[in-house]
């Protein structure tokens, strides 16, 4: 006990838990010694070696009258509908589309369509027309002789005249594409600006498929706005320049 003194609390403390622990351990195993079964030695097999050996079998000999199979009755079959065949889907016939046809613009001559005369120059035109109309008008109602030859200007006037009396008889039929439409008419003229003889169409252009059937009433209107304007109020001096008058019927005269 001497040494176990000297020891501290703490190693006293494992020593005997330890010594606890061993004793533990020696009854566990005195415990399981005791709970084992003793060992039991299998018994012997006597083995018989045959020296004979049967040819024939020792099967059971098969009966003589082996029962027949009978085959399980099968129930009747439904009786199979045909479904009609299915209808043809309608055919849809797709309707071929029309291009329109264009027709080229017909190019109006130089001779066909008058040139539009600014509207200042023809105020000026008629204010000296109006002049050279004043005091030189002494028509006797007769042809006569030709008289004075006027100058290109004083031409461009006695024209400006015939056009401004020719308007507001022309009254233009009204349809497709006939502003297209121009009508050349040629009439003559007596010294006392009346008509010497019936006008008389020279030509119709712009005449095309849409129009054709205007262009007829179009030349009827031309002459029909000649024989209305007549008589026409022009300087007898100078009769040779519009004894004879051409002139062009379209829409920018009745404009």
């Amino acid at each position: 006990m001497a040494p176990l003194a000297n020891l501290s609390r703490e190693e006293r403390i494992g020593l005997w838990i330890a010594g606890t622990a061993h004793v533990a351990l020696g009854l566990a195993l005195v415990l399981q010694v005791g709970s084992v079964e003793p060992y039991t030695p299998p018994q012997r097999i006597t083995v018989s070696l045959a020296t004979d050996v049967s040819l024939e079998t020792t099967a059971p000999d098969p009966s003589d009258n082996p029962a027949v199979a009978a085959a399980p009755e099968l129930a009747p079959l439904p009786e199979v509908v045909e479904a009609p065949p299915p209808e043809p889907a309608p055919r849809v016939v797709e309707t071929p589309r029309v291009q329109p046809i264009t027709r080229p613009t017909p190019t109006p001559t130089a001779s066909s369509r008058p040139t539009p005369t600014p509207a200042a120059t023809r105020n000026a035109g008629s204010s000296r027309m109006d002049n050279l109309l004043e005091g030189l008008s002494d028509a006797e109602g007769t042809e006569g002789a030709q008289g004075d030859r006027p100058t290109p200007q004083q031409q461009a006037s006695i024209n400006a005249a015939i056009i401004r009396q020719l308007k507001p008889h022309w009254n233009p039929p009204s349809g497709i594409e006939v502003d297209r439409l121009v009508t050349v008419v040629r009439f003559r003229l007596n010294r006392d600006g009346s008509l010497n003889g019936n006008p008389e169409v020279v030509e119709t252009t712009g005449v095309t498929d849409a129009n054709r059937a205007q262009a007829g009433r179009h030349r009827e209107q031309a002459v029909r706005a000649v024989r209305l304007a007549a008589p026409f109020n022009l300087p007898e001096r100078f009769y040779s320049g519009w004894r004879v008058v051409t002139s062009n019927f379209n829409n920018e005269l009745a404009q």
